[in-house]
């Protein structure tokens, strides 16, 4: 038994190494680590909900309303965080434990700098949490990354203008709602974004230790 738990240890090494080298299993502050591991249901749950449009475009409808009531937040307010902590809950998310109306919440101790994403330092896989500052001001937007790389990638938001007029069931909608973006990182801007942070689930606990 203890040679066979040698040998698996001496196969398993080289990938342990370049895990290492390549910063994957570095965690920062707060438990907020680089990079996902497979576990997206919270993704998944944001995928679901694409094409969802407010009813009047004044930050209302069913849907978002419901939004809205999992962060204690009323019909009228603005939903981009609200969307994020509902799907977090709906994926089972252990990490981060926020779950907030504000976007600027998303923002902690162990996020990742956009400016150390933009010059290669850490891969953002998809799933991680992408967060926008306007200004020095408490306003902001936050979303999850589908894909990225380096400088720009894909998001889906929610609380967004789609990039052009979509067509849902055949009608041209103009109205905000859920929508892929194209992003990318403008540090000169005065709406840019600022960080991105790491998302885990129990799941990701269990395949970390294989």
């Amino acid at each position: 038994m203890q040679y066979l738990c040698l040998l698996l240890l001496l196969l398993l090494q080289p990938l342990l190494s370049d895990h290492n080298k390549n910063g994957l299993n570095t965690c920062c502050k707060d438990g907020a680590c680089p990079v996902s591991t497979n576990n997206t249901r919270h993704l998944d749950t944001a995928r679901s909900y694409i094409g969802t449009i407010e009813k009047t475009n004044h930050n209302d409808g069913p849907v978002v309303e419901r939004f809205l009531r999992s962060v204690g937040r009323k019909k009228g307010e603005s939903w981009c965080a609200a969307f994020v902590s509902y799907c977090l809950q709906a994926g089972n998310a252990s990490f981060p434990l926020v779950r907030s109306g504000i976007a600027r919440s998303f923002k902690l101790s162990g996020s990742i700098k956009a400016k150390d994403v933009l010059i290669g330092k850490y891969k953002i896989l998809p799933g991680t949490i992408i967060v926008w500052e306007k200004g020095n001001t408490v306003f902001g937007h936050v979303g999850f990354v589908e894909s990225w790389d380096k400088q720009s990638g894909i998001t889906i938001e929610g609380n967004t203008s789609s990039d052009r007029n979509s067509v849902v069931n055949k009608a041209v909608i103009s109205n905000e709602g859920v929508y892929r973006k194209r992003r990318s990182i403008e540090p000169a801007n005065y709406f840019r974004i600022t960080c991105f942070t790491q998302v885990t689930s129990p799941m990701d606990k269990v395949q970390s230790v294989k």
